[in-house]
């Protein structure tokens, strides 16, 4: 069975977290204390209910001295002159936080973030009820930091081996700087081009240079038959 990198694989299981009644003062420090830029934020039951950051935070700074604006100002920023009179976690947060389950994969985790624009997600567990992780965009790259030596050995693992049995003898596969070359001959052309997008689904993989050739090109119609032929199909 072909393995991903999942967020759970990545993210920090070391949460901080902050009551919904925690103070201002409080929570700048928790932030300030723990070098962190947000923090989640949890009710008495321990259901994460919102995230406060630091643009959160200085929204006081921000309107506390600031003139009254013309009526029109003042409906455009209303929702951030809330957040500069809110004295607790829970009046300063953005809720809904924004989840995603331990068992997403990275790609699915970074299309959310960038939907969403953030930079970090509050991680539960399947069911979405227990908070265990945060992750952010730098935990996602670790993929394309992972040697070359452990692309490699996934590669092996999840395509060669697991997805390619009858041809795994027949494809070589090197690393150089996450940068995949393929090379060897399998029996079948349909074959290639789907060893090359197995490769590509591989966590590290940078790029794939596809090398390969076959022996018997099953992409064109046989004499004598009714359409292509075709291997069984290969899903990932």
């Amino acid at each position: 069975m072909r393995h991903q990198l999942t967020v759970a694989d990545v993210m920090t299981t070391d949460v901080v977290t902050v009551p919904d009644d925690a103070g201002f003062k409080n929570v700048a420090e928790v932030l300030a204390e723990h070098h962190i830029s947000a923090v989640p934020v949890v009710n008495r039951s321990g259901a994460v209910v919102g995230v406060v950051s630091e643009t959160d935070l200085l929204r006081k700074e921000e309107f506390q001295r600031a003139r009254r604006s013309p009526w029109l100002l003042r409906w455009w920023h209303y929702r951030s002159r809330s957040k500069s009179a809110a004295a607790t976690a829970g009046e300063l947060m953005t809720h809904p936080a924004v989840t995603v389950a331990g068992g997403s994969t990275l790609d699915q985790a970074a299309r959310l973030m960038a939907a969403r624009e953030i930079t970090r997600l509050v991680v539960t567990d399947d069911d979405g009820d227990v908070l265990t992780g945060i992750v952010t965009r730098s935990d996602l790259l670790r993929a394309f930091v992972a040697p070359d030596n452990e692309i490699l050995a996934r590669i092996r693992r999840d395509v060669i081996e697991h997805m390619l049995s009858d041809d795994s003898l027949a494809v070589v596969a090197t690393v150089t700087d996450g940068v995949v070359t393929l090379t060897g001959q399998l029996d079948h052309r349909s074959m290639v081009a789907i060893t090359e997008r197995l490769t590509r689904e591989v966590d590290g993989v940078v790029d794939v240079r596809n090398e390969l050739t076959w022996v018997f090109d099953d992409t064109v119609p046989v004499p004598g038959t009714t359409g292509l032929q075709y291997p069984p199909d290969v899903r990932a």
